[in-house]
């Protein structure tokens, strides 16, 4: 493979949240949908297995996506409000590196949907990025 094999993923996805962001006027006044995926991204725990500790916890991360993301102020672009939830994955020192997706599926009728894709690693010397995510 030609990816890293040591690391492993943790995915959250097609999250809905209710969130005002965009940069046109409505957006600005009114919450629309959100859709986030969240892969984290860690080291092999190696001899850790079974153990609750060692474990990355997606819990959390859905509660800051539906409870606290939708108190946030406005934003105006995709784009900072995924580097803002990438500030928040990578909070955690066990996460080597995090992929968002966010999307708002309903702004063009179901016509297409704009998203925005962020992957960061917490630093270079990790090697090859992870494979892409099944869109599906």
């Amino acid at each position: 493979m030609w990816w890293d094999t040591d690391l492993e993923c943790v995915a959250l996805r097609k999250v809905g949240v209710r969130l005002r962001v965009g940069v046109e006027e409505g957006e600005r006044q009114r919450r629309q949908r959100v859709v986030i995926d969240v892969e984290l991204w860690r080291r092999h725990a190696g001899g850790r297995r079974g153990e609750l500790a060692a474990c990355l916890d997606y819990a959390r991360l859905f509660r800051h996506l539906t409870e606290e993301l939708p108190e946030r102020p406005h934003v105006a672009l995709l784009e900072d409000l995924a580097e803002e939830l990438v500030t928040f994955c990578l909070a955690d020192p066990r996460v080597e590196a995090c992929r968002v997706v966010v999307r708002k599926p309903d702004i063009f009728a179901g016509r297409g949907v704009p998203e925005v894709a962020l992957y960061r690693r917490r630093s270079c010397r990790e090697g090859p990025l992870p494979p892409p995510a099944d869109p599906s």
